[in-house]
């Protein structure tokens, strides 16, 4: 398990976020935290339905499905992911 060190874009807040995730997460864990902490920095739910969250990676120029494992998908330290 390795620690992979993320910048978590959300355009809809016009904001970039940094993160850490375990390597063997799975992005739908991930993602649910993600959301969690964003919204709890703005002190206010981000998005109206977390569930229709899109996690998008920009190095790997694409969607990441919610049982998809980080480190399986070749996820790496400094990518960039949109949350849409």
């Amino acid at each position: 398990m390795a620690k992979i060190y993320l910048d978590v874009q959300v355009p809809g807040l016009a904001r970039t976020y940094e993160f850490a995730a375990d390597s063997v997460m799975s992005v739908g864990k991930v993602k649910k935290q993600f959301i969690a902490q964003i919204s709890a920095v703005e002190g206010r739910e981000i998005f109206a339905d977390p569930s229709s969250v899109l996690f998008c990676s920009r190095g790997l120029e694409g969607l990441l499905r919610d049982f998809e494992i980080l480190g399986d998908v070749g996820v790496t330290s400094g990518d960039a992911i949109i949350l849409l």
